[in-house]
């Protein structure tokens, strides 16, 4: 089993959930790390992070790296795969929706280009939600309120522990 690095600064649960039920695993804030043979780079930023900024020391870690990751998995906001409107975007995260959406695009598109496997997670706001959730592909449009820290984790071990979403944008939302 691949070690996941797992890269956040969320005060929240999601990569205790992600680190507690994988064999090897470490968590930094930064890409400031030293990536070993067959690392998965698991990246959580929050949906306000400057992620079209970091998304750069990202490529320079790679850059720098002897072994490159042998995946990355990132976690994104709902929006960057023409899969909600503006209005609910504004009602998820804020007046300033539009903005932190063209940053997960602009990083979405440098991941990209790295041309290594990868996964987008489109997740909605974090929440109470104790529901099923569903996955849906690119351009199938996200609803509902929230999803909670222990599905979207759930998901996201699936996308780093396995190949079923390599090199595609899913959207995890709660189901109808």
């Amino acid at each position: 089993m691949a070690r996941i690095v797992v890269i956040s600064r969320r005060h929240d649960r999601l990569t205790r959930l992600i680190m507690e039920n994988s064999y090897a695993a470490i968590a930094a804030n930064n890409f400031d790390v030293e990536l070993e043979a067959g690392d998965v780079l698991c990246w959580l930023p929050q949906a306000n992070d400057p992620v079209d900024d970091e998304v750069q020391q990202l490529a320079a870690l790679v850059d720098r790296s002897l072994f490159p990751p042998q995946k990355i998995v990132m976690l994104s906001i709902a929006g960057t795969a023409d899969d909600a409107a503006e209005d609910q975007l504004k009602q998820w995260y804020g007046k300033h929706a539009m903005q932190d959406v063209w940053a997960h695009q602009y990083a979405i598109k440098m991941i990209d280009e790295l041309e290594l496997p990868y996964v987008v997670v489109r997740a909605l706001p974090l929440g109470k939600n104790t529901g099923q959730i569903q996955v849906v592909d690119e351009g199938q449009p996200l609803s509902g309120k929230s999803i909670s820290e222990e599905q979207l984790a759930t998901v996201l071990e699936t996308a780093l522990k396995t190949g079923k979403f390599d090199n595609h944008s899913i959207g995890v939302m709660p189901s109808k």
